[in-house]
């Protein structure tokens, strides 16, 4: 079991570490990690999400639909519920909307690619395009109306910077590439064998490259800890996937549903709060700490899951 568990987190912290071994040492130019996130999200990540799609048979897409469903509760239910209780505990609305995006945003289309894959196989595919569907379709426009509830003046114009958010996401080669091969094989396309490695050449590489960027990116900022920082990562690793795990325990869900849908709310934070904290000109300190924390402690918390789920 050991073994197994070893053989599932190792290929993470060690591509990880290069990319954070790279980025001390300053091997690469500063826009490194830019350039490289802009390859897999434009590239690398549809490529491999539309050819692994359709290499699926429809009927296990079909007998997944309570993954995309209990995924929804986490990532969706998981943001509105947790802004509400925020407001609720004095926070303002930008905070609020902010931190809750922090703990409700795993970085499905980041490190799903490689993480899922070594753990679930083929099938995590199918959870890096619905993370990465929810987050740009739902989560980012969502956060984006809350924040301009903030700015008093910006009532006229709030709804129309939503739609307009929207519209920018779903026009991402990351969107709609796995839209379009959802839609394929729903209506009975499929890839033949010999043409997937049209997607493979350059898609199998999304994995190893968003990681090694991620690791860049955590040599070039200093890891802080404030009780904020702490309690966000602590809910991100483990509190919102054991809440979503009782949920499906206590509803009779299947182990493989709950083992799919848990592992993948625990990755660690993605970027986004960043950077719609930046794009809306606030401190945006806390949430880069976070997303460091929760990358750096990743492996020890899913490890964790991990073993509680018995996937190993």
């Amino acid at each position: 079991m050991l073994a197994t568990l070893l053989l599932a987190i190792l290929p993470i912290v060690v591509t990880l570490g290069l990319g954070y071994w790279a980025g001390w040492r300053q091997q690469f130019p500063s826009n490194t990690s830019d350039v490289l996130i802009q390859l897999l999200m434009v590239y690398a990540l549809p490529l491999s999400l539309f050819g692994g799609i359709l290499t699926l048979k429809r009927r296990v897409i079909l007998q997944n639909l309570p993954v995309a469903a209990w995924l929804a509760v986490g990532m969706l239910g998981g943001l509105i519920v947790l802004v509400i209780l925020q407001r609720l505990g004095g926070q303002n609305l930008s905070s609020a909307t902010l931190n809750a995006l922090s703990i409700a945003s795993p970085s499905v289309p980041f490190m799903g690619t490689s993480v899922l894959l070594i753990v679930f196989g083929r099938i995590s595919v199918l959870l890096v395009a619905l993370g990465g569907l929810y987050m740009n379709l739902i989560q980012v426009p969502v956060s984006v109306f809350l924040l301009t509830l903030v700015d008093k003046d910006a009532t006229a114009s709030r709804w129309q910077l939503m739609w307009r958010t929207l519209l920018v996401s779903s026009r991402q080669p990351v969107v709609w590439a796995p839209i379009l091969a959802f839609t394929l094989n729903l209506i009975g396309f499929s890839l033949p064998t010999q043409w997937l490695t049209l997607f493979t050449e350059l898609g199998q590489a999304a994995g190893g490259v968003a990681l090694f960027a991620i690791g860049l990116i955590l040599a070039a900022h200093q890891l802080k800890l404030t009780w904020p920082i702490i309690r966000n990562v602590s809910l991100k690793n483990l509190g919102l996937p054991l809440i979503i795990w009782l949920g499906m325990h206590l509803m009779g869900t299947a182990l493989l549903t709950q083992q799919l849908v848990v592992i993948t709310l625990a990755i660690p934070t993605a970027a986004i709060p960043t950077m719609l904290a930046v794009r809306q000109q606030l401190p945006a300190d806390d949430y880069v700490a976070t997303q460091l924390l929760s990358t750096v402690l990743a492996p020890i918390t899913m490890g964790v899951l991990m073993l509680g789920l018995r996937i190993v």
